[in-house]
C-alpha cells in the first residue's frame, strides 16, 4: 500500500493519542484502531493476510502473515509510527494484533518490549518529590475500582519515563483485617531484580533514587 493512506499528520496523530497514554493504553490503542484510514487499511490488509494463510498453514504461515502486516503497516502509516515513537520516547512501538480467524477484528496497539504489559505510560517531569508523587497518584488512579480481597490486591502497572530511562511501576491496593486498606509499590527495572512491595509513602524517594540519583529526595 502507498503511504498516501496516512492522511493524518504526525501532530494530528499525537493529538489523537496523547491524552489517553497516561490513563489507558487500551484507550489510546482504540483511538488509533478506530481512525478511518486505519479501519480501511485493516479491512484490506488483514483479510488479504488471512487469505494468504491458506497457502502456508500452521505457525510458519501465521508468522509470515504477521510479518507481512507489520511491514505494510510501517510503509502505510509512517506518520503514525513516528507519532507513537515520539510520544513514548522511543520505548513504545506500533504493532498489529492480528486475528487470522477473524481478520476484521484485528487491531493496532502500542507495544512495549518489557516482560510485563503496562496499562499506561507517563513521564516523570522533574526530579522533585511532588512530581514523583504525581506519577504515583496517576498510576493509582488506574487501579480497579472494586474493593480488593484479603491476600488478593488490586494491581495496576505503568511505565514511567524520564530523560532516556524507563521504569515499570506497579501499584497494589491491599486490604487485610490487621492493617485495613493500604497500598504498596513495586519497581520493575529492565536489567535488575524488582524492588517488591515498598510502602507507598516511601515510593517517591525510590523513584527519585532510580531516575535522579536521589538528588532531590
Amino acid at each position: 500500500m502507498s503511504s498516501d493512506a496516512d492522511t493524518l499528520s504526525v501532530d494530528e496523530w499525537k493529538t489523537r493519542i496523547e491524552p489517553h497514554l497516561s490513563s489507558s493504553l487500551d484507550t489510546a490503542s482504540d483511538q488509533i484502531t478506530h481512525a478511518a484510514p486505519v479501519q480501511a487499511w485493516l479491512r484490506k490488509a488483514s483479510t488479504k493476510a488471512a487469505e494468504d494463510l491458506g497457502r502456508a498453514p500452521g505457525m510458519p504461515g501465521e508468522m509470515q502473515g504477521y510479518m507481512q502486516l507489520t511491514d505494510d503497516l510501517e510503509d502505510t502509516f509512517p506518520n503514525l509510527v513516528e507519532a507513537v515513537e515520539s510520544l513514548t520516547d522511543g520505548w513504545g512501538r506500533l504493532d498489529v494484533e492480528w486475528r487470522p480467524l477473524a481478520p476484521t477484528q484485528s487491531r493496532l496497539h502500542i507495544r512495549f518490549d518489557r516482560n510485563f504489559t503496562p496499562a499506561l505510560f507517563c513521564h516523570l517531569e522533574d526530579c522533585t518529590r511532588s512530581a514523583a508523587r504525581a506519577v504515583l497518584d496517576l498510576i493509582s488512579d488506574a487501579l480497579p475500582a472494586s474493593d480488593p480481597f484479603p491476600k488478593r490486591p488490586n494491581t495496576v502497572t505503568g511505565l514511567v519515563a524520564h530523560r532516556g530511562t524507563a521504569l515499570g511501576v506497579r501499584v497494589k491496593a491491599h486490604r487485610s483485617p490487621e492493617q485495613g486498606r493500604y497500598r504498596t509499590v513495586t519497581l520493575l527495572p529492565e536489567d535488575r531484580s524488582p524492588l517488591e512491595d515498598q510502602p507507598f509513602s516511601d515510593a517517591p524517594r525510590r523513584l527519585l533514587h532510580f531516575f535522579c540519583d536521589d538528588r532531590s529526595a
